[in-house]
């Protein structure tokens, strides 16, 4: 995998471990083991298990042990289905929550918005984790799609993990920044997609200078852009509103 993506990949990989506990651990870890609905230990676990799949399977390639790298390989077409119904699930719960905390503050009388408004509110909160879930699953399905090409496989897995990122960086900055007493500006609620979009560029540059060729990094670099277009555009809009009150 190094030879096709990013020198010491499977180094810079391991921070995976300090960022999800660090992300996750004012909401999830320090409340352990109460005070969390069910479904969110449920996705957790499949989460975890997802995230030391891509610390492993990468060193795996590095140690030459594509036998292994397969089997566990085959593993994930079980475990990602239900990382992507877990998501799902969390989406949900976390959509039903938000209107019932809203209509509680106009219950109460700390608010004033319209049940149309509560919606709308609360259909555009859902874009990142709906964006995010959207991105993994394709990157995962293109992965197993072209797995019998190295090339293709590694980028499109590569796209795949750096969804992690979303989840557990900004989650890290919003905290950080919380604690500092200082404002979530345009740069930290950013910084992520930011960092994506450089990675991206850097490895369709570092593979056109290796020779190889550079289209499964611009697909994904592609794909992340539409989504990105559809996070900044779509979501205070009747057709994302649509759409989450669809799926919800």
């Amino acid at each position: 995998m190094n030879k096709v993506l990013f020198p010491y990949i499977t180094r810079w990989l391991l921070l995976l471990i300090p960022f999800t506990f660090l992300g996750f651990y004012p909401s999830y870890f320090s409340k352990l083991p109460g005070e969390v609905p069910a479904v969110y230990h449920i996705h957790a676990f499949f989460m975890l298990l997802w995230v030391a799949l891509a610390i492993v399977q990468p060193y795996l390639i590095k140690r030459k042990n594509t036998t292994l790298h397969k089997r566990i390989g085959r593993i994930s077409y079980f475990l990602m289905p239900f990382v992507f119904v877990t998501a799902f699930l969390v989406i949900r719960h976390t959509y039903s929550v938000n209107i019932a905390n809203e209509t509680a503050k106009v219950t109460s009388g700390s608010s004033t918005l319209s049940l149309d408004q509560i919606q709308g509110k609360a259909a555009a909160n859902m874009r990142l984790g709906i964006i995010y879930l959207t991105w993994l699953t394709a990157f995962y399905i293109l992965a197993i799609v072209n797995r019998k090409k190295i090339l293709f496989h590694a980028t499109y897995m590569f796209a795949a993990i750096m969804t992690i990122l979303g989840p557990t960086v900004d989650r890290i900055i919003g905290h950080s920044l919380e604690y500092l007493g200082l404002p979530y500006n345009f740069l930290a609620e950013n910084f992520v997609f930011i960092s994506i979009l450089l990675l991206l560029s850097g490895l369709i540059y570092y593979q056109w200078r290796k020779g190889n060729s550079i289209k499964p990094a611009s697909v994904s670099l592609g794909i992340y852009c539409v989504g990105l277009i559809i996070f900044f555009t779509l979501p205070d809009t009747v057709i994302w509103r649509s759409f989450v009150e669809l799926i919800m």
